[in-house]
């Protein structure tokens, strides 16, 4: 695929007494000329394999964190609506997990800003699976885990396939800048 510049995790969304509702791609498509959105989620992958000269693709997270708040923005509510449909939570308590432990206050900042502006009431902001926040929480807080309506989970669940990309972006910028692909394997076995 030419021009695709995406982390492509998994977004999971719970919902309270239902479990699992949605999971799609963190991807977003859009056309080369115009910018355009296309195309969200799995769709926005299906896209870009049927249409490369013309159709882009990239997500607005990197690494686990908001890259791109507009684009985010648009991501999170078509897969709210997506979700949900017609019937929309008025105000939800709502959880965001798989955030990175390196995340910094800014980056959390954008979770929390971006949340409260598609209408949350309460946000909580976890490390880990959705597995680890639940039996976490189930076991110290059980009526807080309880108060959650939606839980929005970034899960990496191919952790090679990421390194794979970081590396293919690596090699690009590389070769932009006129390092040969041996000179970075030279520079990647001299960090170990």
């Amino acid at each position: 695929m030419a021009d695709t510049q995406y982390e492509p995790a998994d977004i999971e969304i719970y919902v309270k007494d239902k479990g699992m509702v949605l999971k799609e791609k963190s991807l977003v498509a859009y056309e080369k000329s115009s910018k355009k959105i296309l195309g969200i989620g799995n769709e926005a992958e299906a896209l870009a394999v049927q249409n490369p000269e013309s159709v882009a693709v990239q997500s607005p997270l990197r690494q686990g964190v908001i890259a791109d708040y507009v684009v985010a923005d648009l991501m999170f509510r078509h897969m709210l609506k997506k979700a949900f449909g017609k019937r929309h939570f008025f105000k939800p308590n709502i959880a965001v997990g798989g955030i990175p432990q390196s995340v910094t206050e800014v980056e959390k900042k954008a979770f929390e800003d971006l949340m409260y502006h598609m209408g949350a009431r309460m946000l909580t902001i976890f490390e880990g699976s959705y597995e680890k926040i639940k039996k976490e929480m189930t076991v110290v807080a059980p009526d807080k885990f309880e108060s959650f309506h939606i839980i929005i989970m970034i899960a990496k669940n191919e952790p090679e396939r990421y390194v794979a990309e970081e590396l293919a972006n690596l090699l690009q910028y590389a070769r932009e800048q006129g390092i040969s692909a041996d000179r970075v394997g030279e520079m990647l076995r001299e960090i170990q």
